[in-house]
């Protein structure tokens, strides 16, 4: 038994010694990005560099071309070994060409080729790509390690969203909702991921929201865990301005869908529980915490509700509410011939209350 062992086991090291590729033969594409220039589709593909001589640890190559695969067949004659793209992490277009062109037309080969990883982060870069490609990070890991850490700890935080290309595609043919982006950017040298990228039906950027409002994007969608952390203004009796800060712990959301009078209706019920984590002033809690929470909720109420009019306004439904409509008013849902100009005109009625549940130890 044990000398039928021993020969099964050379034969399996010896299959796999004699199938696999070395990493020097390999170039493989961590980040790839999009830009456009004079009608050309500039492509950027970010790979590490494996070999011990070189000084660089990561290599970036810049081609130009027609489409995505014509852009690949070019950088063949660049690497330092055979592309290979099911490893991508990332795929980075630039706002400039998510305006202009429909992104599935760049996208396709992406879907289409099985050998393509369809789990990588999609990413809206503000500013020309090349800004995000050729910058120094002496401090941070290799590019595309670092450009996945930053959105990862960004998105934790809610300073922004997450998105993948597969879920970038399901949102983008639903006739119920529209896609959205995270943002990323380079300020002063460094990167800084933050906002979110709102695409219309037709798949193209229109506007986004700023990074102060992605939290409130956030509950909206009822991903309010890890928690959500808040700082409020707060108008005192003397008119001066004070701040509160909370962080979210537990939600109950009620969205419930209806059409009158030739519209759309939402009736939107947020029951938010949070803990108090600062104030700028003195609050007696056991005296004002029940007017504390009512001013923390028509802040909120009113963060929420400047959310909603900038993305009516845009005609794009990035939260969902088409889910609503087309589960609970199918019929009237289906006669639309656009959900986002029947969106643009509904009449959303939002509600939220706040409970705080701890204060802290002061008291």
């Amino acid at each position: 038994m044990r000398k039928h062992m021993y020969i099964f086991l050379c034969f399996l090291l010896t299959v796999g010694c004699g199938m696999q590729s070395q990493l020097d033969d390999l170039t493989l594409v961590l980040t790839i990005g999009l830009d456009e220039k004079d009608g050309k589709i500039i492509v950027y593909s970010v790979s590490p560099v494996f070999n011990k001589e070189a000084k660089n640890i990561y290599e970036v190559i810049r081609t130009s071309g027609v489409t995505l695969r014509d852009n690949r067949f070019k950088a063949n004659a660049f690497a330092s070994g055979k592309i290979v793209g099911g490893k991508t992490q990332n795929v980075v277009v630039s706002k400039r060409i998510a305006k202009n062109h429909d992104m599935f037309s760049y996208l396709d080969v992406l879907y289409r080729d099985p050998k393509n990883s369809t789990t990588a982060n999609f990413i809206v870069f503000d500013g020309p790509l090349k800004n995000l490609m050729y910058i120094r990070l002496d401090d941070k890991p290799r590019l595309s390690v670092a450009i996945r850490d930053v959105l990862l700890t960004a998105h934790k935080g809610k300073q922004t969203t997450k998105m993948d290309l597969l879920q970038f595609r399901r949102l983008s043919i639903d006739r119920a909702q529209t896609p959205f982006a995270p943002m990323m950017k380079v300020y002063k040298g460094d990167l800084v991921a933050g906002g979110i990228a709102l695409f219309n039906e037709q798949r193209k950027y229109v506007g986004a929201l700023f990074q102060k409002e992605s939290p409130y994007f956030a509950i909206l969608q009822k991903q309010i865990k890890p928690s959500t952390s808040l700082t409020l203004p707060i108008k005192k009796q003397n008119k001066q301005t004070e701040f509160v800060s909370i962080s979210i712990e537990h939600g109950h959301f009620s969205y419930k869908p209806s059409f009158q009078h030739g519209m759309f209706r939402f009736d939107v019920r947020i029951k938010l529980r949070a803990v108090l984590t600062e104030a700028t002033a003195y609050i007696d809690m056991k005296k004002d915490k029940q007017k504390i929470e009512q001013l923390l909720a028509k802040e909120i109420q009113k963060q929420l509700e400047s959310i909603v009019r900038k993305m009516q306004k845009y005609e794009v439904d990035p939260i969902g509410f088409g889910l609503y409509a087309r589960a609970y008013e199918y019929k009237t849902f289906k006669k639309q011939k656009s959900w986002a100009k029947a969106f643009a005109k509904a009449d959303i009625n939002i509600r939220p209350t706040v409970e705080i549940i701890n204060y802290g130890v002061l008291q």
